[in-house]
């Protein structure tokens, strides 16, 4: 009887042990890198619809004063946006256009609009296509990596690879997103050479009242990985969802913004 209660005995113990076991293991089934792409860009866009904001960018360098621009962004699609330079004066009438596979910069000085890359840098360690795109899914191809815990916080890690032809700012970046909300919650940006160009944080999200309580992301901190305390913290507000005419989005039409 005693060896017939220890085998019973024993066996459930394997049982509950193989039950809490599996609990803490992962169902098996690899995530769906698109999907979770998608909910992560779903806090940084509105679902296919196009829409403003204003954007603060503050350039933070050791020993030296603080630069702020003041942006305004109108988002018309993935691939089509248009940044018009607000603050300081000096900067005002300046414009960048992201139109499909090309982005131009117009200057009030210039005679025409010139292409530029989305590699260069607008200010501090903010390119021009940090701020240009708010949708990774338009312009990556994304992996996904693992399951990692992160500052006590567990998040899916992807790998993101620029799609041919298109006009993405990095050849590839890793995006940790958030396991309990697919809140993107870092990144690491990477050159072609394999290179680690910088790096980001998704500090803040905000519940915008006036847009049925969605939930937002409104500031990015960017940072060098190669000079410590160099930093660019990106301030998004004033976010409206609306109606843009297509007509503004066009080389020609970048001189007669107002």
């Amino acid at each position: 009887m005693k060896s017939v209660l220890f085998f019973v005995t024993g066996a459930l113990l394997l049982a509950l042990s193989a039950s809490v076991a599996a609990e803490d293991m992962p169902t098996g089934e690899t995530p769906s890198a698109v999907e979770l792409l998608r909910k992560a860009d779903e806090y940084r866009n509105f679902k296919g619809k196009s829409f403003a904001f204003e954007l603060k960018l503050r350039s933070i360098e050791p020993d030296e004063a603080e630069k702020t621009f003041l942006l305004k962004a109108e988002i018309l699609n993935a691939h089509t946006s248009l940044i018009i330079y607000a603050d300081p004066v000096s900067e005002r009438g300046k414009a960048l256009l992201m139109d499909q596979s090309n982005l131009w910069f117009h200057s009030p000085l210039s005679s025409k609009p010139i292409r530029i890359t989305p590699q260069q840098r607008l200010l501090g360690e903010a390119s021009n296509g940090d701020v240009a795109s708010t949708d990774f899914s338009g312009d990556y191809d994304p992996t996904y990596l693992k399951q990692e815990t992160v500052d006590g916080i567990p998040c899916h890690v992807l790998e993101l690879k620029a799609k041919p032809d298109s006009l993405a700012t990095y050849d590839k970046l890793h995006l940790w997103i958030q396991e309990k909300n697919f809140m993107p919650y870092q990144a690491e940006f990477f050159a072609a050479t394999g290179k680690l160009l910088k790096t980001a944080r998704y500090t803040r999200y905000e519940k915008l009242p006036d847009l049925g309580g969605k939930e937002q992301l409104v500031t990015i901190e960017i940072q060098n990985p190669l000079s410590a305390g160099k930093k660019t913290i990106m301030e998004y507000s004033q976010f409206k969802v609306t109606e843009l005419p297509v007509s503004r989005f066009t080389v020609s039409a970048l001189s007669r913004l107002r």
